[in-house]
């Protein structure tokens, strides 16, 4: 069976929804419905993606080995 190389799946959860809300907030007033939608999206992308590429990594000391 493989082995997590990462904490918890979910635990950058929380990066996706800050950042849609985020981006929504300021979208829609700023670029109306449309466009609102698609800037809460881009940042859900890039406060997700900034997020979960900084959590830690779980080192079993195996160096990829079983």
């Amino acid at each position: 069976m493989a082995r997590s190389t990462t904490g918890s799946s979910s635990s950058g959860f929380w990066a996706w929804a800050v950042g849609l809300l985020f981006g929504l907030a300021i979208g829609i007033p700023s670029f109306g419905p449309k466009g609102g939608v698609a800037f809460g999206v881009a940042m859900a992308v890039v406060v997700g993606i900034a997020f979960g590429a900084t959590r830690k990594r779980v080192d079993d000391g195996a160096n990829g080995e079983p």
